[in-house]
Order: structure tokens, then sequence, then C-alpha cells
């Protein structure tokens, strides 16, 4: 994960919370590794993206060849200085297995996402 910030915390025995922040998400980098236990997946509840470029950014599942290799949601199309508003997925979007949550950009700029979820 080249140069990004990773904060997360323990939302009790509910979930968890990430806040990633990165000034170059092209290549695709990780937002939450694989579940560190085999056979479990990340459950996605919430999105939120913020960015101080004009880029767009594509949000999943693994990495094949430095790109996202399952879609969950984008292109996002994001204008310098924006912020997309809370996307929340009333029933949690499945990740597959061993899989980590993965982030990638059409190029350089400082962007934040902040991820709710849980990992069974």
């Amino acid at each position: 994960m080249a140069g990004a910030t990773i904060a997360s915390s323990t939302v009790s025995s509910f979930g968890w919370v990430v806040n990633a922040t990165n000034a170059d998400w092209s290549g695709t980098e990780a937002i939450k590794a694989a579940p560190a236990t085999t056979g479990q997946s990340h459950y996605i509840n919430s999105i939120v993206l913020n960015s101080a470029s004009a880029i767009d950014f594509t949000i999943g599942a693994g990495e094949t060849a430095g790109a996202v290799t399952t879609v969950i949601v984008g292109p996002i199309y994001m204008a310098a200085n924006t912020t997309l508003p809370q996307i929340v997925f009333h029933k949690p979007i499945k990740l597959a297995a061993d899989t980590a949550l993965v982030m990638d950009a059409s190029g350089a700029g400082n962007a934040t996402v902040i991820v709710e979820g849980y990992t069974a």
C-alpha cells in the first residue's frame, strides 16, 4: 500500500470502520486487507469518498494486474475538492471470501475513503 494512511477502529462486535487516505490511489491500493481467517468475507455497509483532485475512482474486491478485479462501485467521476455523499447499501455488499477491499484511481491526487462494514 504505497503511501496510504489507514486509521481503523473496531466497532464492538458489530464490525469495523476504515478511514484510508492516499496521495495516489492509481495502481489499485488496499482499503482493507483480506480477512485473517480463511473462508471469511468482508461485507460493506456504506462508503464515503472525498477527493482533492478531479479524478475517477473504482472501488471493489481484489486486484488483478493493477486493476480492480470485481467492481462494487465505479467509476465514480469526482471534480476537485468534492465529497461523494454516503452511499448506504441497504443489503450489505458481500466480497468474495479471502478478498481485500480495494480502490483504484485514474491518476494521482489526495483522496480519502471511509468504509463501514463487518467480516464474517
